[in-house]
């Protein structure tokens, strides 16, 4: 199997770039405590717009070039110890995929020095901490992001238990994206799409004409 670790994904084909999931992922991340930024980002692409976050490499160069140990391999996923981050940037150049970024927390009494120190990077006295999808770890329900896509897009996927982890609203079925992401791994819990039901016509609506034919 080429890949172990779990890691979520979205399928191009469905997101229509409405933004729920970053809000989400905003909101899940204050509930855990973590600095209230998206840990994925909408990126406006040739073929459209859909979200990007980190893949989970199995052997993580952003965890590799991390001198304090704060991006670490750990339950199969990529974590980060925000605490001992030190907002080196090493991680944002190692990332292939641009899913690592420095933020900070801005107080309001200070927005205007910040913007004025944007091309530096940096503002006296204001710590600057990497972020990165971490699965919304430590939250029972899982990433916050796969729940809140409207279309169903985003989901996680497992490869060592063969399972994913779909939103409440999956509108197509995901087996031909799956087998280009993951052709090695036989999925177990593929459901099938919810579609619409056709409406049926109302009750009070008046009744279609009967054809006359046949009448002298």
């Amino acid at each position: 199997m080429s890949k172990v670790h779990k890691f979520v994904i979205t399928n191009p084909e469905l997101c229509v770039a409405c933004n729920a999931c970053m809000k989400a992922c905003i909101k899940q991340a204050y509930k855990r405590g973590k600095l209230a930024k998206s840990r994925l980002d909408v990126l406006s692409l040739e073929s459209g717009k859909m979200p990007n976050q980190c893949r989970q490499c199995d052997d993580a160069p952003c965890a590799n070039v991390c001198p304090t140990g704060a991006l670490r391999i750990s339950n199969q996923t990529v974590e980060l110890c925000e605490e001992i981050c030190i907002g080196c940037k090493l991680c944002t150049i190692a990332c292939p995929y641009g899913a690592v970024v420095i933020e900070a927390e801005v107080p309001p009494s200070i927005v205007g020095e910040f913007e004025r120190n944007l091309e530096a990077g940096c503002v006296s006295g204001l710590k600057s901490i990497a972020i990165k999808c971490d699965l919304c770890h430590g939250a029972q329900e899982g990433p916050a992001c796969i729940d809140s896509c409207p279309k169903g897009a985003l989901l996680m996927v497992d490869p060592i238990l063969m399972e994913c982890k779909f939103g409440k609203k999956l509108k197509a079925d995901m087996t031909p994206f799956l087998k280009k992401i993951a052709p090695e791994v036989e999925f177990l819990n593929i459901p099938a799409p919810v579609l619409k039901k056709p409406k049926e016509p109302s009750p009070d609506s008046p009744e279609t004409p009967q054809s006359n034919q046949g009448e002298a």
